[in-house]
């Protein structure tokens, strides 16, 4: 029996995310369909997101406390690094992520037609602020995977999707994620 229970859809960005996170700390998990934006969805989410996970009796929302509980409750890999330093760049990718990069690549390119210009233009330009961070080696926060990494990788795999010439010409984002197309996290968790 799965000890973590994560409620969503494989497509959502955020809920990839969880399961990522479960697939590199090797946590057996259950994706349970979610009945988007119903009553059902409202007593697990009160803002009707997903996922939603189940884990040790808590129910948890928001993929901020998800990841993290995730990493710090179960045994496995630390997704975190050690040192002050590296845990604010951490911090830094998961708000770029969340902030600017979910808004105007995730739901701003439209799936199954083509973006316009305008949409284009504005998950182009949200990337490019995005490399201009820095890529801190072959991770994203430097020699180790950590969780930021989780956090990117289905942002980009959207717009691989969508519009995969948005992403041409990034050449440390583009080097970090032909690297990270080798992880079992992003296989596993592509559909």
């Amino acid at each position: 029996m799965a000890s973590v229970r994560i409620h969503g859809y494989p497509i959502s960005t955020w809920t990839r995310t969880a399961r990522m996170t479960c697939v590199e700390k090797e946590i057996a998990y259950e994706l349970v369909p979610v009945a988007y934006r119903t009553e059902a969805h409202g007593e697990l989410h009160p803002f009707r997101r997903m996922p939603i996970v189940e884990a040790n009796g808590l129910v948890l929302i928001e993929s901020l406390a998800i990841t993290g509980y995730l990493d710090e409750a179960f045994p496995g890999p630390s997704l975190q690094p050690d040192d002050i330093d590296g845990r604010a760049r951490m911090r830094t990718w998961m708000g770029i992520c969340a902030d600017y990069l979910f808004r105007d690549v995730v739901r701003g390119l439209p799936r199954g037609e083509n973006p316009t210009d305008e949409q284009s233009q504005a998950a182009r330009t949200a990337l490019e602020r995005a490399e201009s961070v820095g890529v801190g080696g072959p991770f994203l926060v430097g020699e180790a995977l950590t969780l930021a990494d989780l956090w990117l990788a289905p942002q980009i795999a959207n717009c691989q999707e969508k519009a995969p010439e948005i992403v041409e010409g990034l050449e440390r984002i583009g080097a970090w994620w032909s690297m990270m197309q080798g992880r079992e996290s992003v296989a596993e968790t592509a559909s």
